[in-house]
């Protein structure tokens, strides 16, 4: 199994993380939440997939998978449905029913991102962009919320709408990926609890269960040969 990312053209820097591609035989592997929405594609048929708060595990195959990451709160801009679609998934035609009934590579799902950005494009929300990227470091939804220049209940009702998660699971979700990036380089579960920020080993252990539906070790060891698991 071969996957890649590709940065998006300049006019998509703002919205999109990365579009991702995945070729060769590939296993079933864990897919962790990432605080982010997709646009995925499998055999021309364009699925949109809601912002997650546990992992899911993806059936192996042989085809060739491709898609897009938005960066977190930023695909409400194009999707709307943003906050209807945690933890679930829906066909792109179905959102976008006047949009391209099939896309047939990552070139064609580019060039549908940048036409509906033109056509329906929504602003971005700057305040709801600094309290993400507080708690994407590891800052407290307090500090967030302080970033963003309100309070949390007025963060919270601004941020679900637009991430389809909460700040405070967002920023558990985060934590989970911090820990997942260093097992992913082979670190131990307890080195990845601390870099994480996590209280200890224990509070590490009760949210590998909770969102990754694993335990610490399990989830080393399948970081460690499958990285791909931690990009959402």
């Amino acid at each position: 199994m071969i996957y890649e990312e590709r940065p998006p053209s300049p006019s998509l820097r703002s919205l999109v993380a990365c579009f991702w591609s995945i070729s060769g035989e590939r296993d079933g592997h864990r897919v962790l939440p990432d605080g982010a929405m997709d646009i995925v594609v499998i055999d021309g048929v364009a699925r949109v997939v809601g912002a997650m708060t546990r992992a899911v595990i993806v059936p192996g195959g042989t085809g060739p998978v491709f898609g897009v990451r938005f960066r977190p709160g930023e695909a409400v801009r194009i999707l709307a449905e943003a906050a209807e679609l945690t933890d679930v998934d829906a066909l792109l035609a179905e959102i976008w029913r006047e949009g391209p009934r099939a896309i047939e590579d990552e070139q064609a799902l580019q060039r549908a991102v940048i036409a509906r950005l033109a056509s329906h494009g929504a602003a971005a929300d700057v305040r709801v962009r600094a309290a993400i990227d507080v708690l994407a470091s590891g800052g407290s939804v307090r500090q967030a919320a302080e970033r963003a220049g309100l309070s949390e209940r007025q963060l919270a009702r601004r941020f679900t709408p637009r991430v389809g998660i909460g700040p405070k699971m967002f920023a558990r979700v985060m934590r989970l990926q911090r820990a997942a990036g260093v097992l992913a380089r082979g670190a131990s579960p307890l080195a990845a609890s601390t870099h994480a920020g996590y209280a200890d080993q224990a509070h590490f252990t009760r949210d590998a269960r909770e969102l990754a539906r694993a335990t610490p070790s399990v989830l080393a060891s399948e970081m460690f040969k499958t990285p791909v698991a931690f990009a959402g």
